[in-house]
């Protein structure tokens, strides 16, 4: 670590501390050196490292508890993507943007999931799809199987941080923007969730891509007609 100057100290230590973690690659839960040890290798008093070590802990990059001392903190986006989501949600303006970005998240994930996919994860997808089957053929909403469908093409694919947007996901369900579409459109959705399903199964990571956009891009246009369904159909 090199030497600090005195201006906006407390900022220049947390910097000095990220950059320290990530060249000795040091992984979350693992111990950083003490706020002593810390002090004497950036040159400055323990006061000043323990404010920047207060800094990280408020950015979630850091955790100090008794007897375990300093610990890099284990990434967690499920806080901040849903207070995000909820904020675009509250503004009319903006939902577009988070149902674009949905658009570009699912469509990658699907990719990685017609790549990653177990046994065990088709199983899933396959069990959300019969349910939806026996929920339309009750004329029951489909909310719940949709969820579950977009759920676990999240798990399928195989990437700790993408999956901590899953509450991004979850926002459109528990959205009143939502509301359930006609018997045609739920069918609809269906199909295209066995056409997404079939391309995963197949290990066909470019035409489970073609389905997937297909699928939320006619979500977007019903959207914009005001005739959104429980998950875009």
């Amino acid at each position: 670590m090199k030497k600090l100057e005195r201006s906006n100290l407390y900022e220049q230590i947390a910097e000095e501390i990220r950059n320290y973690i990530i060249k000795n690659e040091i992984k979350p839960g693992e111990r950083l050196p003490t706020e002593r040890e810390l002090a004497e290798m950036l040159g400055v008093s323990r006061t000043s490292v323990r404010e920047g070590i207060r800094l990280l802990e408020t950015l979630q990059f850091l955790e100090v508890k008794p007897k375990r001392g300093i610990t890099v903190k284990k990434l967690e986006l499920k806080p901040f993507v849903k207070q995000f989501s909820q904020r675009l949600l509250l503004d009319k303006n903006r939902f577009s943007e988070l149902v674009e970005a949905r658009r570009v998240l699912e469509v990658a994930l699907v990719k990685l999931a017609a790549l990653r996919a177990t046994e065990d994860d088709l199983e899933q997808l396959a069990a959300s799809i019969q349910l939806m089957a026996e929920q339309l053929e009750r004329g029951e909403e489909i909310k719940e199987a949709d969820l579950k469908f977009h759920q676990g093409i999240f798990a399928a694919a195989k990437n700790s941080v993408l999956q901590g947007f899953q509450s991004a996901l979850l926002e459109f369900f528990e959205s009143g923007e939502l509301q359930s579409a006609a018997e045609e459109g739920r069918r609809k959705t269906l199909k295209e969730h066995q056409q997404i399903y079939q391309a995963i199964k197949d290990r066909k990571p470019q035409e489970a891509a073609k389905f997937m956009l297909q699928h939320l891009e006619a979500y977007e246009s019903q959207q914009q007609e005001g005739k959104i369904s429980s998950c875009g159909k």
